[in-house]
C-alpha cells in the first residue's frame, strides 16, 4: 500500500497553511475576498483587506477601491518569460521522440498551458501538471495549485509521493501506483489502487510535476500583500472621506430620507457636531493634505512593484519614449527574478523528460536516448521601443537594410511582394515623366 492514514494526515496538515495562502492569492487575483484572511469581527474596517469589508451602519459608506496589483504583477512576469518557450533537440534524439513531443504539445495546446502554468506559479508559488494515460495515449493536464502536493526525499530531492486532494478524498501517487483514499469518521481509508503507468519497478516515477516560482514556493504578489492592502485602504479611506462630507452636507440641508436618524448617527460617528437637539449642526474641521496623500500612494505603488520584482506598466505609457537601455533598466529586477524561476522550471521540465523517456522506452519500443540533449529556450517578451532602437542604430553609425528597418518598425511588408502588388494593381497609376528630367 503506497500510503497510510498517518502519512496522509501529516502531509495534509503540513500543507494546510500553504494551501490557505495559495487559495487566498488565487481569490485575490480574481478580485474576490480571500479565504485566507480571518478576523474576530469581519465588519470592522481597520486592518481588514478592502475586498472583505462590510458596512456597520448607514453612515459607513465603505467604498471599496481595489487596485489589482496582483494581476499586474502576475501578468507582467508570466507573459515575460512563458509566452515563447521553444524546445530544442540534439543529434542523439530520435525523430520518433521529436514527433511524440510535437504530437503531445499539439494535443495539450502547450502554449496556452504554459501561460496558465506560469500564471499559477507566479501567483500561488507553484504550478503542477499530471501525466496520465487516457485511451492508450500519453497526456498532460494542469492540476490546481491549491489542492496538489509533491513530497520530496530530503537527501536527494527526488519526488517520493504526489497528492491531489479535496475535503474528503485524496489521490495518493507513488512511483508506480495511485491509491484513492476517502475520509470516513476522521480516518483516511484506502480504496481502489491502480497502476498509473508512468513508472516501472526499476524506474519509479511520480506522475505529478511541480513548476516552482522560487525555491520557497512563494509567489511574487504574495511578497507585497501588506503593501497592496495599504494602498487599497489609502485609496478607499480617501474616497470615503470625501463621500462622507458630501453626504453630511446633504443631510444637514434636510435632503434624503430618514435625515434625523442618520444625522444622529453622523453625530455619534463624530462627523458633525450638534450643539443641542434644536441647535445648528456644523462639520468637524478636518485638514486634508493632498501632497502627503499623493506622496504616500506614490511610495506605496513604487514599493509594491519593487518588492515584487516587477515593473509599473504606467512607466511605459507616460508619453515618453524610453530608449532600449532605459527599458532594460526598468526590467532588470524582473529579469533577475525570472532567471531564478527559469532554473526552477528547468527542474520540472527535466522530470517531464524523464517520465516521457520511461514511457517511450517501456511501452513503445523506442531505444534509450540522451534526455540531456532536450532543452528549452525561454525567450523573453518585453516591452520595447523599436523606433528608439532604429534611432540608436542610426546614431551609432550602423547601416541597416530596408528589410531590417521594416522588421524593426513592426511593419510586415515583403519588398518583392509589394513591388508585384503595385505592378498588378489597376488602381495605381504610374507617375508621368517629369519634363526636363532625364529618364533612364
Amino acid at each position: 500500500m503506497p500510503g497510510s492514514n498517518e502519512l496522509i494526515k501529516e502531509v495534509l496538515e503540513s500543507v494546510s497553511k500553504r494551501d490557505s495562502i495559495a487559495y487566498g492569492m488565487s481569490q485575490r487575483s480574481k478580485l474576490e475576498a480571500a479565504g485566507r484572511f480571518t478576523w474576530n469581527d469581519p465588519r470592522e474596517a481597520d486592518g481588514v483587506p478592502i475586498l472583505a469589508r462590510r458596512k456597520i451602519s448607514d453612515t459607513d459608506l465603505n467604498q471599496r477601491i481595489h487596485v489589482p496589483f496582483d494581476r499586474m504583477i502576475s501578468t507582467n512576469k508570466a507573459g515575460y518569460f512563458a509566452a515563447d518557450i521553444t524546445i530544442t533537440y540534439g543529434d542523439g534524439v530520435p525523430d520518433q521522440v521529436k514527433a511524440f513531443y510535437k504530437s503531445l504539445y499539439e494535443r495539450a495546446r502547450w502554449r496556452g498551458m504554459t501561460l496558465s502554468l506560469a500564471d499559477s506559479s507566479v501567483t500561488q508559488g507553484a504550478a503542477y501538471i499530471l501525466c496520465s494515460i487516457e485511451d492508450g495515449e500519453f497526456w498532460v493536464s494542469q492540476s490546481p495549485s491549491i489542492s496538489t502536493k509533491v513530497i520530496y526525499d530530503k537527501r536527494t530531492h527526488k519526488p517520493l509521493y504526489g497528492l491531489r486532494y479535496g475535503r474528503d478524498i485524496v489521490e495518493f501517487y507513488d512511483g508506480m501506483e495511485m491509491t484513492v483514499y476517502h475520509l470516513k469518521d476522521g480516518i483516511w481509508t484506502p480504496g481502489e489502487t491502480v497502476l498509473h503507468g508512468m513508472g516501472t519497478a526499476s524506474r519509479p516515477m511520480v506522475p505529478i510535476i511541480e513548476f516552482r516560482n522560487s525555491p520557497d514556493r512563494i509567489g511574487n504578489p504574495e511578497r507585497v500583500i501588506t503593501l497592496c492592502d495599504a494602498y487599497d485602504v489609502s485609496m478607499s479611506d480617501l474616497s470615503n472621506e470625501l463621500a462622507a462630507l458630501r453626504l453630511s452636507y446633504l443631510l444637514l440641508k434636510g435632503l434624503g430620507e430618514r435625515a434625523d436618524v442618520v444625522k444622529k448617527q453622523l453625530k455619534d460617528a463624530g462627523v458633525i457636531i450638534i450643539d443641542s437637539d434644536n441647535g445648528d449642526a456644523r462639520f468637524i474641521t478636518k485638514n486634508l493634505n493632498p501632497e502627503a496623500v499623493r506622496l504616500l500612494q506614490d511610495n506605496l505603488r513604487s514599493l509594491i512593484f519593487e518588492g515584487a520584482s516587477s515593473y509599473d506598466p504606467t512607466s511605459f505609457a507616460e508619453g515618453s519614449s524610453p530608449t532600449a537601455y532605459e527599458v532594460s533598466q526598468r526590467l532588470a529586477a524582473l529579469e533577475m527574478d525570472t532567471n531564478i524561476t527559469v532554473g526552477q522550471w528547468d527542474e520540472g521540465f527535466r522530470q517531464l523528460d524523464y517520465i516521457i523517456q520511461t514511457y517511450l522506452t517501456t511501452f513503445t519500443g523506442v531505444s534509450d536516448y540522451p534526455i540531456w540533449e532536450i532543452d528549452r529556450i525561454f525567450r523573453r517578451s518585453a516591452p520595447k521601443n523599436d523606433i528608439a532602437a532604429l534611432v540608436e542604430a542610426r546614431n551609432a553609425g550602423l547601416n541597416l537594410s530596408n528589410e531590417t528597418k521594416i522588421e524593426l518598425s513592426g511593419l510586415q511588408i515583403d519588398p518583392d511582394e509589394e513591388a508585384l502588388r503595385i505592378q498588378n494593381d489597376p488602381n495605381i497609376i504610374e507617375a508621368a515623366p517629369i519634363p526636363g528630367l532625364n529618364q533612364e
